[in-house]
């Protein structure tokens, strides 16, 4: 509440953002561990099963919840996979944690594209690289957009049938090596996709961010600007998503004079702190 007290709490293995949908449902995404099975694959001709190879296995889930905190729903991401005409990326997947779904939203009012609609589920799934479109209704796969981009998070509809995306590995470094981390806009409809930052005009300083994982993306209210975060790099930078130009950077600066037990050279500098998420306030 407004005084900082808990009003309800659920241990159930949600993790990543929580996404506040206008009805005040609360989507984010959750897990079962549960022990290995083998799910209804063969590969090639000798038919032989893929199995879980690790004791315990991650199920990843999306749930919805209540103001008051109860579970009005549970969509399993893996089942909508396994089900769809997408079911052969699981050839290749992680035997321990098969999706890894790192983010959930809904499709805008403005959302236009094949497989696309109003409501319907926008869901990140970092070992498939790829993001799914799941029916607002039945919960079935009807799209799965893969491109360039590797290991993302945080995969927000822009408007139409673009979105934005943090791509965690899939730039280039300015001598052509593979593994910058980016602001990716893909348009599902024509496959198109568009360095937002960096680009050709990103100031030197700034060109080759980088975080090996997490990362996030917080559009503005009236979708002009962005702002991506790179964990791993305790920085922030907003961008205009027009051209991609540099309107503001935010370092995670920490004061650590007030930490007991630090050797005298650590209390006296400020530290850097993994930086999760800025987030545009309602209405700015």
């Amino acid at each position: 509440d407004r005084s900082g007290k808990p009003v309800w709490y659920r241990p159930d293995y949600s993790h990543h953002r929580p996404h506040l949908t206008d009805g005040e449902v609360v989507l984010v995404p959750g897990m079962r561990r549960g022990k290995p099975q083998a799910p209804p694959l063969v590969s090639g001709r000798d038919n032989l099963p893929i199995v879980m190879s690790c004791p315990h296995w991650y199920h990843d889930l999306v749930n919805a919840i209540d103001p008051a905190g109860r579970l009005l729903r549970e969509v399993s991401i893996f089942d909508a996979v396994l089900e769809s005409p997408y079911a052969s990326l699981l050839f290749h997947m992680d035997r321990c944690d098969p999706t890894h779904a790192n983010s959930v939203h809904l499709l805008g009012e403005d959302a236009a594209g094949p497989g696309l609609e109003p409501g319907d589920l926008v869901v990140s799934i970092k070992h498939l690289s790829a993001f799914a479109i799941l029916d607002r209704d039945t919960h079935r796969l009807k799209r799965m957009v893969r491109g360039g981009f590797m290991m993302q998070h945080s995969v927000l509809h822009l408007e139409g049938s673009r979105f934005l995306l943090m791509d965690n590995q899939g730039g280039r470094t300015a001598d052509g090596a593979l593994g910058v981390s980016r602001l990716l806009m893909v348009d599902a409809a024509s496959g198109e996709e568009t360095a937002i930052f960096p680009n050709h005009g990103t100031p030197d300083h700034l060109r080759e961010p980088y975080t090996t994982h997490r990362g996030a993306v917080s559009i503005s209210p009236d979708r002009s600007r962005a702002w991506v975060t790179f964990t791993r790099e305790s920085k922030a930078v907003e961008v205009r998503i027009a051209d991609g130009a540099v309107l503001a950077v935010f370092h995670s600066l920490h004061d650590m004079s007030h930490l007991e037990r630090l050797p005298e050279e650590r209390a006296t500098r400020a530290a850097k702190g993994h930086l999760q998420e800025i987030r545009y306030a309602a209405g700015r």
